[in-house]
């Protein structure tokens, strides 16, 4: 009963926050945002600290280097706009939704070239961007099934994952998902996986792979998934722009080759999904979200 009332709280704070996001001009509501992310920054030390850590290894520099307080720093304030972002995510209609989000043609070649198989697409991507209006953009192309961790308040993960609905995105949690996963790729449809999970990988299938010059654990799911199917893996993400837009790019499919050597072949497509990742997200790393310990330690390099 006692975690009754901060549930309920956070429900209420959402709806109250999101109804003022949708309505207040937009200028004023990124001004907010800003300005919350970098109090979190400032008051939220432990997971300053981690994220510091962790872009200490993207940048090659030291932990206490500028330049990656500087990269932090904004990931915070980007963080802040994302939050907004979703908050107004219900309001948006599919005309300003394809407005805001920009996919290149190049892209959607790709897209095409993975369809074109008949055994649907498996997207691949991480907390970057913001991810979550990319994934109801390029529903809008093709039906999106996303595999994610639910949130403890099941109250408010109801209300996120019925907004998601009504943009083409159904929302799973990885317990029992793997029937209707298979139905989706059946129907040549996207199933979305994010990889970037961080000590959570350890609870799943996963193997070590080299991320920015550093191996950590990753999960395989995308990669046993593609295995088995023969569904090609798009790597894809979603980079904002100075005026809050955003420009989606998705790489080349990505086939997995299915040998006699299982682990061998998880391994392989889990590194190729890995690098593909990191060079959508090297050129901006202050719109990774990575609050989270990512390596296992701080490596050496980065002390």
């Amino acid at each position: 009963m006692r975690l009754r009332v901060p549930f309920d709280a956070l429900y209420w704070s959402w709806r109250v926050a999101a109804a003022l996001v949708q309505r207040l001009p937009a200028r004023l509501v990124y001004g907010g945002a800003v300005a919350g992310g970098e109090f979190a920054y400032l008051v939220w030390r432990r997971r300053r600290e981690i994220t510091k850590s962790n872009f200490a290894v993207v940048l090659g520099r030291p932990p206490k280097d500028p330049e990656v307080a500087r990269v932090s720093r904004r990931a915070f304030r980007n963080f802040g706009k994302y939050l907004t972002e979703i908050m107004r995510f219900p309001s948006m209609g599919r005309a300003e939704l394809r407005d805001l989000v920009t996919i290149d043609p190049v892209s959607f070649t790709h897209l095409q070239a993975a369809r074109d198989k008949g055994r649907g697409i498996i997207f691949v991507s991480a907390h970057f961007g913001n991810f979550e209006l990319g994934g109801a953009r390029i529903a809008q192309e093709i039906p999106l099934t996303v595999v994610a961790d639910e949130l403890e308040n099941t109250r408010l993960m109801d209300f996120l994952v019925a907004n998601r609905e009504h943009k083409n995105v159904v929302i799973l949690p990885p317990e029992g998902a793997t029937r209707r996963v298979l139905a989706a790729l059946r129907r040549n449809e996207m199933v979305g996986f994010m990889m970037d999970l961080g000590p959570r990988a350890h609870e799943l299938a996963n193997v070590e792979a080299t991320f920015f010059g550093v191996r950590t654990a990753f999960p395989t799911v995308a990669a046993a998934l593609a295995r088995v199917s023969g569904a090609p893996i798009i790597v894809a993400a979603v980079t904002r722009d100075r005026d809050n837009s955003f420009n989606g790019v998705a790489l080349p499919p990505i086939f997995v080759e299915r040998t006699k050597h299982a682990s061998a072949d998880l391994e392989r497509a889990t590194q190729a999904i890995v690098h593909a990742l990191e060079s959508l997200m090297r050129p901006d790393p202050d719109q990774w979200y990575i609050f989270r310990p990512m390596w296992p330690a701080p490596p050496d390099a980065a002390a």
